[in-house]
């Protein structure tokens, strides 16, 4: 009774290994897949500035905007952040630049739609709300985001959305610590 017991233990053991080892390979599978040929989807949600949930072959995901920090709704300039981005990305095709996952799960891309001009994707949404001052240069992890410095700078000169009071704002990071 005792090995049977014991026996049964490992059996599920070995399943549960197995589930997450099958877990990892498809995680990986799908972040090798969107980082190698993009991630063509349509946005079903704008939770914020900075925050989508897309849906792909039928899979709702979440995505957190890459190299940027827009404002939190509450904010000043949050509400105009979310409207700017879902009159850029809603119901337009675009193509995903995987860079990371974040400990949440969601995607961490930029965010590419068709320029006017051809069928590529080639406008980056992330640095455009950046360049139009609908969000601020935020990274982390000190790689990719080429541009988006120099898009800041554009955009506090010529006093643009979160910039028009100069540059006495007060960042989301900031926001968040001190209301959430």
């Amino acid at each position: 009774m005792i090995l049977e017991i014991k026996v049964i233990a490992q059996i599920l053991e070995v399943i549960e290994f197995l589930l997450i080892f099958v877990f990892a390979l498809t995680n990986l599978a799908f972040m090798q897949s969107a980082q190698a040929s993009g991630f063509d989807g349509f946005a079903v949600k704008f939770y914020d500035g900075d925050n989508i949930t897309i849906v792909q072959s039928g899979i709702k995901t979440k995505v957190r905007l890459a190299c940027i920090d827009a404002p939190e709704l509450k904010q000043k300039s949050g509400q105009s952040s979310r409207k700017v981005l879902k009159s850029l990305v809603a119901g337009k095709r675009f193509r995903l630049n995987v860079l990371t996952k974040d400990r949440f799960g969601r995607l961490i891309a930029e965010v590419f739609i068709t320029d006017k001009h051809s069928d590529k994707y080639s406008y980056n949404v992330n640095k455009a709300l950046v360049e139009q001052g609908h969000a601020h240069f935020y990274n982390p992890s000190s790689k990719g985001c080429e541009g988006y410095a120099s898009a800041e700078q554009a955009a506090q000169a010529q006093h643009l959305g979160i910039w028009q009071d100069g540059d006495r704002i007060e960042l989301p990071s900031e926001f968040r610590r001190e209301n959430y």
